[in-house]
């Protein structure tokens, strides 16, 4: 019986701390963090990023490093805050 719960522990994210979630006081691991929390943290980079692409964009030299990387970054950091936001709203309700 307890080798059943434990595999059922591990299998939920119990046994790795994944279902420990930091909403409140500071926490530098991300996925350690609540969904609220992934959300108010990307809204805090997004400065950042924009920095770190105009950045990319005047330094670049090539096309790839001015055109490609920076439209990659933006829509990987889109998708990541909308994910984050849903997965909010949806743990908010239940």
């Amino acid at each position: 019986m307890y080798i059943h719960n434990r595999t059922i522990c591990l299998i939920k994210g119990d046994g790795f701390g994944l279902s420990k979630k930091v909403d409140k006081g500071f926490e530098s691991i991300y996925w350690n963090l609540s969904y609220r929390r992934r959300f108010i943290r990307d809204l805090w980079m997004w400065p950042w990023t924009i920095i770190s692409i105009v950045f990319i964009f005047c330094i670049g030299d090539s096309i790839f490093m001015n055109r490609v990387v920076p439209v990659i970054v933006l829509v990987i950091g889109i998708v990541q805050s909308i994910y984050d936001y849903r997965k909010w709203k949806k743990c908010e309700q239940s």
